[in-house]
């Protein structure tokens, strides 16, 4: 297994780089702006925060997969399930580091799941791909941004918006393996001061049967099948001519069948559940030096489970509101500052149970920050949040983040910043929940240095992180538990080059190592590794060819190293350790594009490799395709 993790990283160095679009052959250079990293547009050069960026053109590379496949092709993420059944549950694995680390955004608003179900993370599974434009990730612990959850990082999903003309049709239509169907069809325009985006989206799948069948039985399972709407609507107003609203409601719903666990089939367990986010952004432009933003959410996430033993409704309701605004003092130095308010409700929606109605928990965090912006080169973030929570009482939390510029071809940047995140009400109050956990609190370290070469042919980023959590919690053996200390680490290389003006080769190795300190029976700290279903070594080389004006093909092969996993037998309370082995995925994808039309071609999982597990005791996808036509006019 070592001599396959040495050529696999030797192969990575000698290709390339997995800058997550293929918008540009330079989409990473310095003059690339980003919103995310700094909640308003700025440079990468600018800033030395580690972002990634999807752009346009590979989202529309993607219409007949899901927003978990593309976050799983990207450096140092890692999304479990995402080779299993279409309906199983997407786990966000960002840098070791589970979902609840992990703050996602939809066009810069928080979406949280207060019915906890991957921690606060909201459930990648409503979202469909053919309605985002954009996507930013950013590494690293951004809790002086983005608050509690974004320890980790933070994935922002930039929603479609107006388009240029007074009316433009856009859509899609799939068809592929285990009579899968996907369609879309939307709106969008501007016409004076008002620009609109109306989208509907529909995916069905009969999908696979989702726990393995064992050797030993010879009962047939059944397949698994799973349903999806979406809906996505946004109305932007130019009130004034520096004042604009933008209201915006965002729908999804979807049905599953599931199995009873790990070879365990099922044919009655199903599920339907709900998501609604809704709400208005302000922006108000103060001349050419700044902006002051007001943003307000209301989101609502309903679960109901009927298996043969029980029944469970969960009822999770969030509420977001935000002011910040940024300001020029002088050419090289930036101001922001803002406050925010959250709160999330769980709401007993059991009709046998009315032991409790409603769990809350809110908290209100004022920040700032000073951007020193290209000062002889050198950058500099210095920012600080206070969180006020109403049951873990208050927690100051910064960060700094210096880097330098050498003649726009090298930037060395560091990052050092701390985290702080309470339990969630799943934690505290469910049926496995502990109301005595104690809050997190982590500190994080980060490094590393971006190059470009031979005339911008060559793209270059080494980072290297370590992140410290205290008190960190975790679900063992149906229990929410503190540890005393959570360490990782890790390394991530990412490469890019063109060696001829219509070929792009692209790589990147990811390396996370994990402990965790805890007491035994007798008192004393032992240690040991637990980043279950999180693999050492992950990596991926891509080839891009536009073999002519019309016709573009690409390829990829990704490598997802050994891992532990734990195995819950049928009727134990106990988990059993199981050593996962590593396995390669090789895809394809080819499109020809008539102008405002294009047919497209999906083939995954080519060598239709089945001997392996992702989660243990469940099926996963064998060779699939996936092909249909997207217009836009």
């Amino acid at each position: 297994m070592k001599k396959t993790h040495l050529l696999l990283t030797a192969g990575i160095l000698a290709a390339g780089h997995t800058v997550q679009s293929q918008d540009s052959a330079r989409i990473s250079e310095l003059s690339t702006y980003t919103v995310t990293a700094t909640k308003f547009a700025k440079k990468l050069g600018e800033t030395g925060k580690v972002v990634t960026i999807i752009g346009n053109r590979q989202i529309g590379q993607n219409l007949g997969r899901s927003v978990a496949d593309v976050l799983n092709e990207t450096t140092g993420i890692v999304i479990g399930g995402v080779y299993s059944n279409p309906g199983k549950n997407r786990e966000v694995y960002f840098r070791g580091a589970t979902s609840q680390y992990t703050t996602i955004l939809m066009d810069g608003i928080p979406v949280a799941d207060a019915t906890g179900l991957t921690g606060n993370a909201i459930d990648l599974r409503f979202l469909p791909i053919d309605q985002v434009e954009r996507i930013e990730i950013l590494r690293g612990t951004q809790t002086t941004l983005y608050g509690a959850d974004a320890i980790a990082g933070v994935i922002n999903i930039i929603m479609k918006k107006g388009g240029n003309k007074p009316v433009n049709v856009f859509g899609d239509l799939m068809f592929g393996s285990n009579r899968t169907m996907k369609g879309s069809l939307g709106l969008r325009g501007k016409q004076d001061n008002i620009d609109y985006n109306i989208a509907f989206t529909h995916f069905s799948t009969d999908g696979i049967t989702e726990a393995a069948k064992p050797d030993t039985v010879k009962d047939v399972f059944d397949r698994d099948g799973y349903r999806q709407n979406g809906l996505n609507a946004t109305v932007g107003i130019q009130a004034t001519e520096n004042f604009r609203v933008q209201p915006f409601l965002f729908y999804s719903d979807y049905k599953s069948r599931f199995d009873g666990g790990s070879f365990v089939d099922s044919r009655i367990n199903k599920n339907k559940s709900d998501f609604l986010h809704s709400g208005v952004r302000t922006q108000y432009d103060i001349g050419t030096k700044g902006k002051v933003y007001g943003n307000f959410a209301y989101q609502r996430v309903n679960r109901f489970d009927e298996t043969g033993w029980d029944t469970t409704h969960l009822d999770g309701r969030s509420y977001f509101g935000e002011a910040y605004g940024h300001y020029d003092l002088t050419n090289w130095l930036q101001a922001l500052a803002g406050v925010e308010y959250r709160q999330a409700d769980m709401v007993n929606a059991d009709e046998l149970d009315k032991t409790w109605d409603v769990h809350s928990q809110n908290t209100v965090s004022p920040y700032a920050s000073l951007f020193l912006k290209n000062f002889h080169g050198f950058n500099l973030e210095l920012g600080g949040r206070y969180t006020v929570h109403n049951k873990y009482g208050n927690k100051f939390t910064y960060t700094i983040n210096p880097s330098y510029v050498f003649s726009d071809k090298l930037k060395v940047f560091a990052t050092v910043a701390s985290g702080f995140k309470a339990p969630t009400l799943t934690s505290l109050y469910s049926q496995y929940g502990n109301p005595d956990l104690k809050a997190e609190h982590a500190d994080s370290y980060e490094a590393g240095i971006q190059t470009y070469l031979l005339k911008n042919k060559l793209d270059l980023r080494v980072v290297g992180f370590k992140r410290n959590i205290k008190d960190q919690i975790s679900y063992i053996n149906y229990k929410y538990i503190n540890f005393n200390q959570q360490k990782d680490k890790g390394v991530e290389v990412e490469v890019s080059a063109r060696p001829v003006e219509k070929l792009l080769i692209k790589a990147s190795y990811a390396y996370v190592d994990g402990q965790v300190t805890t007491q035994n029976a007798a008192g004393k700290d032992t240690t040991y590794s637990n980043l279950v279903r999180r693999p050492n070594h992950t990596g991926q080389i891509d080839l891009a060819y536009q073999a002519t004006k019309g016709l573009f093909v690409g390829t990829s092969v990704r490598h997802t190293g050994t891992r532990g996993d734990l195995y819950y037998a049928p009727n134990a309370w106990t988990a059993e350790s199981i050593q996962l082995e590593a396995y390669t995925i090789w895809n394809a994808y080819a499109e020809y594009n008539f102008g405002k039309a294009k047919i497209f071609l999906h083939a995954n999982n080519i060598t239709n490799n089945k001997k392996y597990w992702e989660i243990y005791g469940y099926s996963v996808l064998g060779f699939n395709m996936q092909s249909g036509v997207s217009f836009s006019f």
